[in-house]
């Protein structure tokens, strides 16, 4: 049995170009240098997941046309349960797989950074921290709870996605909600156990956004998983997406 996985998360902007029948190509051809197992796809609205799924020689684990998101898996690693949990070959351990893009309001980054965030709900500059943080738990905490009540009956999970929240291990004491409850059920921020003190901004990217303030927003979450390694990365000019990629090689347990 192979005894590692690589982990890709990206949000493929559905802003970002119009000519998705191309852009898919595109990605479809950037995803091949990855070697990916799992990818998880944010934003896949009118991107042609089928023909990314065969290409890269990929199954789709799930789609959630509510959220936008997509998880596509190696089948040669890892064997489908049902649509949230996988297990690795030669293995009856069962793996849980969630993918979660959260609420964009309200942007904590553009309230430290004094800058009004344009969205759905504007967020007065006059609130207080506190009471920025009472409505992120509000916005996302709900959403987040739900996806760890399905994800308790497994020891091993990943959940990854546009979190659309800063970590509080970013942060000099502001417990921003979303990354202390990850914390508190077990979960490993896996850029950040391997780089504790580079920013790791995951976006704007490229050509995007140049204006809005640096955040890390987009995560790979682990539970009981050695991590080997984790980057992120995807900056330059002609870049696909307003965001970055994140990246992290984990280990599997060998007894399993």
């Amino acid at each position: 049995m192979t005894h590692s996985l690589r982990i890709v998360i990206i949000n493929l902007c559905s802003e970002c170009g119009k000519n998705k029948s191309v852009i898919t190509k595109k990605w479809i051809n950037f995803f091949s240098r990855l070697n990916a197992d799992i990818i998880f796809l944010q934003e896949i609205s009118n991107y042609n997941l089928v023909q990314m799924a065969n290409d890269l020689n990929m199954q789709i684990l799930n789609v959630d046309h509510i959220e936008c998101t997509c998880v596509l898996i190696n089948a040669n690693k890892l064997l489908i349960i049902d649509n949230f949990h996988v297990k690795a070959v030669n293995s009856r351990t069962p793996i849980y797989i969630g993918s979660i893009h959260l609420d964009d309001v309200p942007s904590l980054a553009h309230h430290l950074n004094k800058i009004i965030y344009k969205s759905s709900k504007k967020i007065p500059l006059s609130y207080s921290l506190d009471t920025v943080l009472d409505i992120c738990k509000k916005r996302r905490l709900p959403r987040l709870k739900k996806e760890l009540k399905e994800a308790s009956n497994c020891e091993m999970a990943i959940i990854a996605g546009d979190f659309n929240e800063l970590s509080h291990l970013d942060l000099n004491k502001i417990n921003t909600p979303v990354s202390k409850m990850m914390a508190k059920h077990g979960f490993d921020d896996t850029y950040r156990y391997i780089h504790p003190n580079d920013a790791g901004y995951t976006w704007p990217a490229g050509k995007f956004y140049k204006n809005e303030p640096n955040q890390r927003i987009d995560f790979i979450y682990t539970r009981n998983f050695k991590i080997k390694d984790s980057v992120v990365f995807g900056d330059d000019i002609n870049w696909l997406s307003d965001h970055k990629i994140v990246m992290t090689d984990i280990h599997l347990p060998h007894k399993m």
